[in-house]
């Protein structure tokens, strides 16, 4: 498309959602996307196999122990489904840190929760219950208001 800029010459740009935008800025657009695209790939195919398995292991432990985790049982019997999802979770976050830096603070604190389940699981899993407990029933007195 073609507007006129006052002067009497004609200068193009492309119509984008109503609004005038110059081709070059596309182009600029694209060569940024593509740019990311790219480092994201090599990234992706510069990781070492052992975070890839690593990743691997972390969804399989998710799968086998989130139905566990949601069902209705788990709350009487304190097995180790929560310690093996927060296990899963830090190795998948610890995995994703690999392409965005910003991931490795979930992966630590998902390890971190995880670690004094380890060493005292009935207890500790009773304090987690109940502090998500009360986090529920304080986020539900403030939507009620």
């Amino acid at each position: 498309m073609y507007g006129n800029n006052g002067n009497g010459s004609r200068q193009s740009y492309v119509l984008i959602g109503g609004y005038p935008v110059k081709p070059v800025y596309l182009v600029i657009f694209g060569v940024i996307v593509f740019g990311l695209v790219i480092y994201l790939l090599l990234r992706f195919f510069n990781i070492g196999l052992t975070m890839h398995f690593s990743a691997f292991a972390g969804v399989l432990l998710l799968i086998a122990n989130l139905r566990e985790l949601l069902g209705a049982g788990y709350t009487q019997r304190g097995s180790t489904a929560l310690l093996n999802v927060l296990v899963g979770a830090g190795l998948i976050c610890a995995w994703l840190a690999q392409f965005f830096v910003l991931f490795w603070l979930p992966a630590l604190l998902a390890v971190g929760v995880a670690t004094p389940l380890v060493l005292n699981r009935s207890g500790v899993y009773t304090v987690y219950l109940t502090a998500a407990q009360q986090a529920i029933d304080r986020v539900r007195r403030t939507l009620v208001r």
